[in-house]
């Protein structure tokens, strides 16, 4: 189900594009997957399940506790992860500006740009708030600018092109042999959030296969 990946690239999209980035057509192109997101929304959404679940406070200690932190840390060394964050950053994205303030925001490891050039175990109220988030995005409108883009634009088809051709075997085989990442994802399991359809979901949008 490629909708899925389109609405995470879009809600992560909706906060890069708020960085000052240089006016390239993919800014452009991500800028108008934005404009379709109720943010406002969203962030009412957000701040209620933040106040009021447990569950949701959980996963917040979660991802400021240092377990979290050396799964960030060996994410973002891995050079599949730096080399499409150089993309976006030749495209005019400020992705290493998003991350880094969100690093900034939870007291996590700045993310340092390569040489040539983050989930928390959660409760039913995690998913709950998913669930809100998705029942109030526009999905038909989103899909069908994602395929319009594809067709219109070079730029966003060459963006989504880099993306399938990020090498999925090295990332499988560092989620396999990471004892950090294992174990946020049998956390993520223990509280029923199913990683392996997910992990799935993600592999065939792309196109990567072992």
């Amino acid at each position: 189900m490629k909708l899925l990946s389109i609405v995470g690239l879009a809600l992560v999209v909706a906060t890069v594009s708020s960085s000052p980035a240089a006016g390239r057509a993919l800014q452009d192109d991500l800028n108008e997957f934005v404009e379709l997101l109720p943010v406002d929304k969203i962030i009412d959404i957000a701040v209620r399940y933040f106040l009021t679940d447990k569950d949701v406070q959980l996963t917040v200690a979660y991802i400021t506790g240092p377990e979290f932190a050396a799964v960030w840390d060996q994410v973002f060394a891995q050079r599949e992860i730096l080399d499409i964050l150089d993309y976006l950053q030749e495209a005019g994205v400020d992705a290493y500006g998003f991350f880094n303030d969100l690093a900034d925001l939870i007291g996590l490891s700045p993310v340092k740009p390569s040489e040539a050039m983050k989930e928390a175990a959660s409760g039913r109220g995690l998913n709950d708030l998913i669930d809100d988030v998705l029942a109030v995005l526009p999905k038909k409108e989103l899909l069908e600018l994602f395929n319009h883009k594809l067709q219109t634009s070079v730029e966003f088809k060459a963006f989504f092109e880099k993306l399938q051709s990020t090498d999925f075997q090295k990332l499988v085989e560092f989620f396999n042999n990471s004892a950090e990442l294992q174990s946020l994802f049998n956390k993520l399991r223990e509280h029923g959030v199913d990683v392996d359809k997910f992990l799935e979901l993600v592999k065939g949008f792309f196109g990567w296969g072992y």
